[in-house]
């Protein structure tokens, strides 16, 4: 039985398919292992109130291409496209360039995983005129995963945002100001409830919580989320969907207020 299980960790190491458990929302402390890539690509459609009465819609597509340095370090490219279905047409947002470090990583059973990670990299004013912040704009972020038996919980703190604000922003990440972003997650395993000897897929239930508040004033714009999902996870592609949903919002200055959020992602790895 031992075998089995020493078995089971090194083909889930060698395939990346230790990308397990990932939120839709919550920044994970995963990367793809040495000289292997990961691809995610969402859709993230919202609705907004720019006032009471009034609705406004946006669709956002996010693709981001990670690879794998020495199985603790990966570098990344952001490749954002803002404005889908609008009059005007798509257009491309800032590109983002990234690094990855995961300075901890303690696997107690073949699933069961402490982990801890940090983002660094800067968006480039790549994107559209209405859709870009105009200067290279660094970001930052701290993220924890802990995995046992069927329930993981991970947690995930960044700072991103500024320049100059979008000619319409909508997200907290493009009104001109630093965003403080903090997110959690709790990740239930339905199937399958034991894994056996030989790597297989698994199917999750997500919930997760949202918070977006300025990070250079104490009374700024802030908002609360919570965010059910579900998350399909085989040994070489992924699955998700979740959709968010506002608890508390501050009477917003900067943008209007988000109504709710639905996202729908995939993941392969190679």
């Amino acid at each position: 039985m031992r075998r089995h299980l020493f078995a089971l960790v090194a083909s889930l190491s060698l395939s990346g398919a230790l990308n397990a458990q990932q939120a839709s929302w919550t920044t994970a402390p995963t990367l793809p292992s040495e000289g292997h890539w990961v691809l995610r690509q969402t859709a993230t459609m919202g609705r907004h109130e720019p006032f009471p009465g009034a609705r406004r819609r946006s669709t956002m597509l996010s693709s981001r291409l990670s690879y794998g340095l020495d199985g603790e370090r990966a570098v990344f490219i952001d490749l954002p496209v803002r404005g889908v279905g609008r009059r005007r047409g798509p257009s491309l947002g800032d590109v983002a360039l990234g690094w990855k470090w995961r300075f901890r990583s303690e696997n107690t059973g073949p699933v069961d995983t402490t982990r801890m990670s940090l983002s660094l990299g800067a968006s480039l004013p790549t994107g559209a005129d209405r859709h870009s912040a105009d200067e290279v704009v660094p970001f930052a972020e701290l993220a924890w995963m802990n995995i046992s038996g069927r329930l993981g919980f991970g947690t995930s703190i960044g700072l991103e945002g500024g320049g100059d604000p979008y000619q319409r922003p909508l997200w907290a990440d493009e009104t001109g100001e630093v965003n403080m972003r903090v997110a959690a997650a709790a990740i239930w395993r339905i199937d399958p409830v034991v894994y056996s000897d030989s790597l297989e897929a698994a199917t999750y239930v997500c919930l997760e919580m949202i918070s977006n508040a300025e990070a250079d004033e104490l009374d700024g714009d802030h908002e609360l989320l919570i965010a059910p999902g579900l998350l399909y996870e085989a040994p070489s592609f992924a699955a998700e969907i979740s959709y968010a949903l506002p608890l508390h919002s501050d009477d917003f200055t900067s943008r209007p207020e988000l109504d709710g959020a639905l996202l729908f992602g995939l993941r392969f790895l190679w």
